[in-house]
């Protein structure tokens, strides 16, 4: 019993002494090691997002184009929220942001059918592809969208009770945070650019929807005027799925180690110079630190890398001019001229250093109405006259006579004629295929030398011309001036088309070429098809005397504060024209005359400054003709080259009167010219053209 005993005392002792070791060790950990493990409870390495500042968009003289603005968005933060309430607060801030009209991010590419059945948005393919992938949903190709949204629905643990309207709400926010890789330290948009009134209202209710927060961010402003030059400015979009994927296959997605990499919800240039300069104008996102203690509050927070602004992209456009176009396109072609008119486009070069001034195209759109009135942006793209297309690049028309300079080079260069002959007695008709093909002329010109031919735009003549000269010296001189050759541009550009023998055929479903053809391609029509880009720059080069140099948008780029230039855009020439200065000058005294005298001298005869140039009317197979206009100044030292086409103008003054408001733009400001300061030398071009000899 004894021996019992003393087990009992032995071990209860052994107790105690465990007992006051243990309060011994309690004591040094709060005594002594408190502050080590409090430091340890805390959650370090955490980080939230910041977002660098998108870098401007200006003209030449400095005036902002593009811009930014403080914006409030509505987020969805894993800081605060209540992780066991994420469906039920996601829920309650997408209604209450229908409530107030508010449009939420909506990324799943599934509704809910007029038949209350989940149906696929058909136009999103490519997501419903995504979203079925292996990486996210992992199921079959041909899985339906009722089966995509139960795979949804067990995936973000949502309450299959809910209607299938709320289903679906929940489980969009959902799939765009997990596209967008939703994190402690990355928020998810639930809302871009809301109005204070909204904040407010958020904010009452932010008690009840843990998470649920107000950022300040920035968006896109085009000041007072955003139609100055939209088509060249661009826009700016939530990425696309495409995009995105890219971003990913180049391991530029955002991460906890890449920052900087693009997110699901980012914006990112879809357009224009937005696009074409979007890593130039992207800026560096930042990270801000976060401390949490073992409960998640937070302790502190502190910027560790600070955002860097964006770089500001300088173009070489001329707000000014590129008002005056504007307002002269829109106008002329609002005037009716035919009743099928209704769109043009106008570009402008310098001559000497291929610097675009002005690329105006009509119809066209509001950038600041585009980013903030969806009624609006939705009209845009209803519209049949594509106000999105940029016809100074893209559009390609038919020239008419504006081709014939061309042509008269490329005859006076082969010596094919000379300026002082006059190879036809032009009555209205051209007879050397008589009686089986006689084409017309506008005019009964008689006989004409190059000077009163170009003037006058004798077809008859042209025709002979054409004939004599071929169609292959035609379009090797005209790839020579750029016409139907890419310009060299920033942003996209179509290509033009030279009539060509093969090519015909090949275009026309086996036709054959016949000598018809060519003297039809030799006044500017058959298949000769070109971009105002490219007249303008073939008329550039007439001015220099046959320098061809790049076209570019890029004047420099410069920090965010237009301090430091970064790049300088230097002229870069594509080819010197070895064609003769003596026949430069023989086409430049007639394209004088056309504006002295010829078709073009009711708009130019009495303007303030020498204007060379050439008229073309254009045929056209069920419309009315286009009215087309090349042309520069001043003519005795060419600073700058205008190329316009309205398409569909039928006849009259339109192309002449929107180049003519360019030219007063750039010389006098937009206002009124006075006298002809030019008038000595302008007289003595004439003088000399009229020696020439031959009818005027």
């Amino acid at each position: 019993m004894r021996r019992k005993w003393g087990r009992y005392i032995a071990c209860g002792a052994l107790v105690g002494a465990i007992f006051l070791l243990y309060i011994g060790r309690l004591g040094q950990w709060q005594l002594f090691d408190g502050a080590a493990y409090a430091e340890e409870a805390v959650v370090s390495g955490s980080f939230i997002k910041l977002t660098g500042a998108r870098g401007e968009i200006l003209d030449r003289n400095g005036e902002v184009l593009a811009g930014n603005r403080p914006v409030y968005n509505i987020a969805y933060s894993r800081l605060t929220e209540d992780s066991e309430k994420r469906n039920e607060t996601l829920l309650s801030a997408v209604k209450l942001l229908e409530a107030v009209d508010v449009e939420w991010i909506d990324r799943l590419p599934i509704t809910v059918g007029a038949g209350g059945d989940y149906v696929f948005d058909t136009e999103r393919q490519g997501e419903i592809e995504t979203m079925k992938s292996a990486e996210l949903l992992d199921l079959p190709a041909d899985a339906t969208a009722a089966a995509c949204m139960e795979a949804l629905i067990e995936r973000y643990e949502i309450d299959n009770t809910a209607d299938k309207a709320d289903l679906r709400r929940i489980a969009s926010v959902r799939y765009g945070m997990e596209r967008s890789a939703f994190s402690r330290t990355n928020p998810y948009v639930l809302a871009r650019d809301v109005s204070i009134e909204t904040v407010e209202v958020v904010s009452e209710r932010a008690s009840g929807m843990p998470g649920i927060e107000t950022q300040v961010d920035q968006t896109r402003e085009y000041g007072s005027d955003g139609t100055a030059a939209p088509h060249v400015v661009g826009t700016l979009g939530a990425i696309s799925e495409e995009q995105y994927a890219a971003a990913e296959a180049e391991g530029n997605a955002y991460s906890s180690a890449n920052v900087s990499g693009y997110a699901y919800t980012d914006t990112v240039g879809q357009s224009g110079i937005e696009s074409v300069f979007e890593e130039t104008l992207r800026g560096k996102n930042g990270r801000e630190s976060i401390e949490t203690d073992s409960t998640g509050a937070v302790i502190s927070t502190t910027v560790t890398d600070p955002p860097e602004a964006g770089d500001s992209v300088w173009l070489t456009i001329d707000s000014r001019l590129q008002r005056a176009a504007n307002r002269a396109l829109e106008e002329q072609i609002s005037a009716e001229p035919t009743e099928d008119c209704i769109a043009g486009a106008a570009v402008a070069l310098d001559v000497n250093t291929g610097a675009i001034l002005t690329c105006a195209s009509y119809p066209t759109f509001d950038l600041n109405r585009y980013v903030s009135d969806d009624e609006y942006l939705t009209a845009l793209y209803a519209d049949e006259t594509q106000p999105f297309f940029n016809r100074g690049l893209n559009g390609i028309f038919t020239p008419g006579s504006s081709f014939k300079p061309l042509v008269a080079l490329a005859a006076l260069e082969e010596n094919v004629i000379t300026d002082r002959e006059t190879p036809v007695d032009c009555d209205g008709a051209y007879h050397f295929y008589a009686p089986d093909y006689e084409p017309g002329c506008l005019g009964e010109h008689g006989k004409v030398n190059l000077y009163g031919a170009l003037s006058r735009s004798c077809n008859s003549y042209f025709y002979d011309v054409g004939r004599m000269l071929t169609i292959h010296k035609m379009s090797t001189y005209a790839e020579l001036f750029s016409l139907g050759e890419a310009t060299g541009c920033e942003l996209p550009e179509s290509v033009g088309i030279m009539s060509d023998p093969l090519e015909y055929t090949e275009r026309h479903g086996g036709d054959t070429w016949y000598d018809g053809l060519t003297i039809q391609a030799a006044i500017g029509q058959c298949d000769n098809m070109f971009t105002p880009i490219e007249l303008a720059t073939y008329c550039a080069m007439i001015a220099n005397g046959g320098t061809r140099y790049k076209t570019h948008f890029l004047e420099k780029v410069t920090d965010y504060d237009r301090v430091i230039t970064r790049e300088t855009a230097e002229p870069e020439v594509v080819l010197e024209a070895e064609i003769s200065e003596k026949s430069f000058d023989i086409v430049r005294r007639g394209m004088r005359q056309v504006c002295t005298e010829g078709t073009a001298a009711s708009t130019f005869a009495d303007f303030g400054v020498a204007v060379a140039g050439k008229t073309g009317t254009a045929e056209n197979a069920d419309h009315s003709d286009n009215l087309t206009f090349i042309g520069y100044a001043p003519y005795d030292k060419p600073e700058i080259a205008v190329a316009v086409v309205v398409e569909y103008g039928g006849s009259g003054d339109a192309a002449k009167e929107i180049a003519k408001a360019i030219f007063e733009a750039y010389f006098f400001g937009g206002a009124e010219p006075a006298a002809d300061q030019n008038a000595a030398d302008a007289q003595a071009a004439d003088t000399a053209g009229a020696d020439a000899g031959g009818e005027m």
